[in-house]
């Protein structure tokens, strides 16, 4: 735009020297310097050296500047710093300020090594309990759905029909179940009755009582105590109970327990009685060791916290629970064997028993079966009959004089 005034200027000004023919002074200021400018009619014969007044004026012109002009401005543009390419790195901000660093490109930095942080759960996921790792869920319905079929083969729940679907199933099992439960709970209350009935006859001095309707009263009471804990499973959340024959048998009554589940409870108290046989052998020798050394000290005195532990786990009793807890259980479960040897003593020594009633009988003495021929189950009974004092199955100390043979069967003495 400079240029272009630059001409209009010039030529405007030799238009108007050539009408007036007198001398026009422009006073403008050149680019490097004050020029003067004098136009006229002969301006050919215009010398620098001829007088004229300098107004310090910019000359109007399109004439290149002088060559020092251009060497400094040569040497100006050598020191102008270099135009960065787009292709180059950024320049660095030396001031501090937050940085926004992408998700993708991000890589967190190490933990110091005075407070490491735990690994990130996300990525490899640990299971908190048992019921909520897939592996307890998938176990937990592969449980329901097999108790649900041998139910059925058994004639004890309706099959579903043929053709169903998932959902049309599922609510099928649901109410199966609950009819089972439900039924279980009415069954607690009719055989009351019955065991109330059964303590009448006796008390009127009728025929005593035998071995199975002693452990049928025995069963009935236990299961009056968990009625109304079940009861609130039910009516809360009926799908829990398959969970709860896993992990707490002990809350089911016996009227509310299918075939396969209790085939299930069997085997896991069997296996826990096996391992606190194997395992504590070595306190139940010490134990027997002490017992014939001294016959006249207390057995109490000689049951220390870890040797009460492997009696009651080898009983298939809780293990739970401080040491006079564990010896209460001890003292309940002898003086309730004490009373069963005398029973099965007058009962022809349990030679009339079931293989599932002997089998029951022998571990609840402490006798592992699992692994046993079943030849040698009925002469394990018949030698804890022959070592227990039945004529005094009635005494208070009836429970000790048994604390020896349960140490010799944990030994493998029989």
């Amino acid at each position: 735009m400079l240029s272009s005034l630059g001409r209009n200027g010039f030529v405007e000004s030799l238009s108007a020297a050539r009408q007036h023919r007198n001398v026009v002074l422009f006073n403008r200021r050149l680019r490097a310097g004050s020029y003067p400018l004098v136009s006229g009619s002969d301006i050919a014969h215009w010398q620098p050296s001829s007088r004229v007044d300098v107004f310090a004026g910019r000359l109007y012109t399109t004439a290149t500047p002088p060559q020092a002009t251009k060497s400094a401005q040569n040497d100006s543009k050598q020191h102008i710093p270099p135009v960065i390419s787009p292709s180059r790195k950024p320049k660095i901000e030396l001031r501090p300020g937050p940085v926004k660093v992408s998700k993708a490109t991000h890589t967190p930095t190490e933990p110091a090594a005075a407070s490491p942080k735990p690994a990130s759960t996300k990525a490899n996921p640990e299971p908190l309990s048992p019921s909520a790792s897939p592996d307890s869920t998938s176990k937990f319905a592969k449980a329901t759905e097999h108790d649900f079929e041998e139910a059925s083969k058994h004639g004890i729940l309706a099959p579903p029909p043929e053709g169903a679907g998932m959902i049309r199933r599922l609510i099928h099992q649901g109410k199966e179940f609950f009819k089972f439960y439900w039924r279980g709970l009415k069954l607690i209350e009719s055989n009351r009755r019955r065991a109330k009935a059964i303590r009448e006859r006796v008390k009127t001095g009728g025929r005593p009582l035998t071995r199975w309707e002693t452990r049928f009263i025995r069963t009935n009471k236990e299961d009056l105590l968990k009625l109304i804990p079940f009861a609130l499973i039910i009516l809360i959340i009926e799908e829990i109970i398959p969970l709860v024959v896993l992990y707490a048998p002990f809350i089911l009554p016996s009227t509310c327990i299918l075939p396969s589940q209790k085939d299930r409870i069997d085997a896991k108290r069997r296996l826990k009685q096996k391992e606190y046989t194997v395992k504590d052998r070595r306190t139940f020798e010490l134990v027997r060791q002490r017992i014939e050394a001294d016959s006249s000290v207390p057995v109490e005195n000689l049951l220390d916290s870890s040797a009460l532990a492997a009696f009651n786990g080898s009983l298939a009793l809780p293990t739970w629970g401080p040491a006079p807890l564990l010896l209460r259980r001890l003292k309940r479960h002898l003086a309730a064997i004490a009373e069963d040897d005398a029973l099965l003593t007058r009962e022809d020594s349990g030679r009339w028993l079931t293989e599932a009633q002997l089998r029951d009988a022998l571990e609840e003495r402490g006798i592992v079966t699992e692994g046993v021929p079943q030849k040698l189950w009925q002469t394990r009974l018949e030698w804890w009959l022959s070592h227990a004092d039945t004529a005094q199955a009635a005494e208070p100390d009836a429970w000790r004089r048994r604390v020896p043979l349960v140490a010799k069967i944990g030994t493998g003495k029989f």
